[in-house]
Parts: structure tokens; C-alpha cells; sequence
């Protein structure tokens, strides 16, 4: 959201503007490692210092430390304080004319503003913004902003997939028929995370990791509770509370996860294991094995034994049946993985894993049944990178 990487001249050191520009550089780095508080204390000190002060110099560092600080007080959860702080760079940029800073803090404004819920203000300034994306002959920048305001004008959803190929985002419907390099899916939120949610999610990822799932929790909560928008630190405490055998709580999480971003992951698989968990259906043993199964480092072979053994145990598992059948076939046994995949399908899995069983099975059965496999899965859209991967599956054809 911010801006402070064009390339100046610096000041001779003996220039008054020389400790401003080593004051901003500082806290930049300390921004970048999540230290937010400590960068807005420099920041302030610094206006504080520079109060006053006229001039080319002034003009250039005042508003990428009004920005800069703009940043630190909405990574913290302060919005309406970064408002202020772009809205002050922003004037300074127009006063002087710098296009750069003008499409800076315009873009900073927006996100804050979308991240705040008030979407006709955020579509008024991602109109401006493509405007100024346009003066600046950034054609590509102008078409993201207006197809921005665009879909937020039509109503921006919670969360969707969006697809990455080769370092650029793609709607879905965007996809070329025959796309050319990689292609991989991620999850578009409507709104931005904040840092210091992603710092204390990476803190609780860290403390499980480590096996201490309780102070992985305090994390997570921590984390939720700056930001009640964020489906992370929710969906991650889930995962927390069933490891911390404490059933109930872990479904209410993944509950709130779906509200908060219908589909967000495998919220809705690990749902159904929660409940399945807290109505005794499922041992936590069996729990266990998912959990290693699917997140551990072992080789697909070592993986399709695992499950292999855990569906002797829980043969009415249909996440078990899954992951045999994805192991099986990169462990290049494709007959092997579609009769499990197809014994999965007969277990009545809850969409989520239905829908990755089907995506799974039409990458193995022949082709006569393949295009109507991955067309159950696009309309099932059950777990939804699944369903953006069955898209471009029937995209590229048999």
C-alpha cells in the first residue's frame, strides 16, 4: 500500500535532509518486519522534527512519511487514522504534481477504505485511480483499477479463486482456452490482510508447529480478534481446537470461517471431521492420521500407505479415500488411485472432498467420462480450487 522505492539522489551526508531519509529508510525496514508500532514511533518523531520545514526537500520526504505511517496505523487495525495520514500525502502530491505519489496513496486510500466496507467510496477511488494509471501510460494498471470498480459496482464477493499464470492474475472467465506456462490458483479476499494479523498468524503457525497448540491458539485468537474479517486466524484456530481435542469449539470456528469466506481452503472438510470428532464417529487417532497424511513430508508411496491403513481403521472416511487416491496416482499407480477414488465417491463425502474426488478421478478414468466428471465437479464447486482446476481441465479439453 505504500510508496518509497523510487530511486534518488541521496543528500550529501552533511544535509539536514540526510538523518530524514535514514529515518525513513529505518522505519521502512522495521515496517517490513511487521514492527509496526516501533516504525510509527520513528515516524512521528520525524514529522515532529521536520515540522515546518519548507522546500523541494520537504515536498519530496514529507508524504512518504505521511504514507509510510499511513501504513503503520492501518496494519495495526487504525484505518480511519490511515486515512488521514494518506489523504494529508496525497494533497502534498498534488500540490507538487507528482504522478507517482498521486497513484500511491489514491491506491493506498482504496484499500483502506475497502478494507473499512465502504464500497462507494472505494469504487470512486479505483475510478481514480485508473485514471491516474491512464495519465501515467500504465494501461495495464488502469484496466486492473476499472475492472476493480467494476466488480465491486456488480457486488465484490467474500472470496473467489483467481488464477496465476506465469506471475499474472487472471479471473477464471479471463483464462485463455489453451493457457501457455503454469498455471496455479489462490484465494482473492475482498479486502486486504492486515500485517499485524499475518504476524501473529505466522507466530501461532510457529507454536504448532512446534506442537504447543494452546499458545498456537492464543495466536490465532489474538489475530482474529484485531481483525473479525480475516478468515485466517479463524480457520487456523479450528485446526488448533481439534488438536487440542476441544471438538465443539474447533466446529464453531470453522463455522465462522465459512461465514466469513464461504469455502475458504478445506474449511468445510475439516468441518465435517469436527463434527464427526465431537459425535465420537471418528477417533482422534484417525484425525491424527488425516493431519499427517495430508501435511506430512512423506512420499506418496509412504502417504498411500498410511491412508491404506487408516481406512482399515475408519473405512467410512471419505477424506482417507482421497488421499490414498492422490498418492496413489503421483505415485504414478493410476488404476490403483481410481478404484479408491471411485470407492470414495461411494462413502457420500460432504462437497468438499467430492468435489476434489471427482477432480481426482477425471485426472484417471478414460475420456468418455472424464468431461462429465469434471462438469459435476464445476457445478458441485464444493471446495473451489477444485472447481477452478475441473474449469480449466474441460478448458483444455481431453
Amino acid at each position: 500500500m505504500g510508496w518509497f522505492t523510487r530511486k534518488r539522489p541521496a543528500p550529501p551526508a552533511d544535509n539536514p535532509l540526510t538523518r530524514w531519509e535514514q529515518a525513513l529508510r529505518a522505519a521502512q525496514e522495521l515496517s517490513g518486519a511487521g514492527q509496526h508500532a516501533q516504525a510509527e514511533a520513528q515516524l512521528r518523531e520525524i514529522l515532529a522534527e521536520t515540522d515546518g520545514q519548507t522546500g523541494s526537500g520537504p515536498d519530496r520526504y514529507r508524504p512518504i512519511t505521511l504514507g509510510l505511517l499511513g501504513q503503520c496505523r492501518f496494519h495495526q487495525g487504525d484505518a480511519p487514522d490511515a486515512i488521514a495520514q494518506f489523504e494529508k500525502a496525497l494533497a502534498i502530491c498534488r500540490q507538487v504534481a507528482d504522478l507517482d505519489g498521486q497513484i500511491a496513496y489514491t491506491n493506498s486510500l482504496h484499500e483502506a477504505q475497502r478494507w473499512l466496507g465502504h464500497d462507494s467510496d472505494a469504487i470512486a477511488l479505483a475510478n481514480d485511480l485508473a485514471q491516474l494509471h491512464e495519465r501515467a501510460g500504465n494501461q495495464e494498471r488502469s484496466l486492473w483499477a476499472r475492472r476493480r470498480s467494476a466488480r465491486m459496482t456488480a457486488g465484490e464477493p467474500l472470496v473467489r479463486v483467481v488464477a496465476v499464470i506465469d506471475g499474472q492474475t487472471l479471473e477464471l472467465d479471463e483464462l485463455p482456452a489453451k493457457p501457455t506456462g503454469s498455471v496455479s490458483f489462490q484465494f482473492e479476499r475482498n479486502r486486504i490482510s492486515l500485517g499485524a494479523v499475518t504476524a501473529l498468524v505466522e507466530e501461532g503457525m510457529g507454536h504448532g508447529d512446534a506442537g504447543d497448540h494452546q499458545r498456537a491458539l492464543a495466536a490465532f485468537q489474538a489475530a482474529a480478534r484485531l481483525d473479525p474479517s480475516d478468515p485466517e486466524p479463524t480457520y487456523l484456530a479450528g485446526l488448533a481446537l481439534l488438536e487440542l481435542r476441544r471438538y465443539a469449539e474447533g466446529v464453531a470456528s470453522y463455522a465462522t470461517t465459512e461465514r466469513l469466506a464461504p469455502g475458504w481452503f478445506h474449511c468445510r472438510a475439516d468441518r465435517w471431521l469436527g463434527e464427526a470428532l465431537a459425535a465420537g464417529r471418528v477417533s482422534h487417532e484417525t484425525y491424527e492420521a488425516v493431519r499427517t497424511i495430508e501435511d506430512g513430508r512423506a512420499t506418496p508411496e509412504e502417504r498411500a500407505r498410511m491412508a491404506a491403513a487408516a481406512i482399515a481403521v475408519a473405512p467410512d472416511v471419505p477424506v482417507l479415500y482421497l488421499l490414498r487416491a492422490e498418492a496413489l496416482n503421483r505415485a504414478g499407480a493410476p488404476a490403483a488411485a481410481e478404484v479408491v477414488a471411485r470407492a470414495g465417491l461411494e462413502r457420500n463425502p460432504e462437497p468438499d472432498v467430492r468435489t476434489r474426488l471427482l477432480v481426482t478421478l477425471a485426472q484417471v478414468a478414460g475420456p468418455k467420462e472424464r468431461r462429465s466428471l469434471l462438469e459435476q465437479a464445476v457445478a458441485l464447486d464444493g471446495n473451489l480450487t477444485a472447481a477452478a482446476m475441473a474449469r480449466l481441465m474441460l478448458r483444455l479439453g481431453p
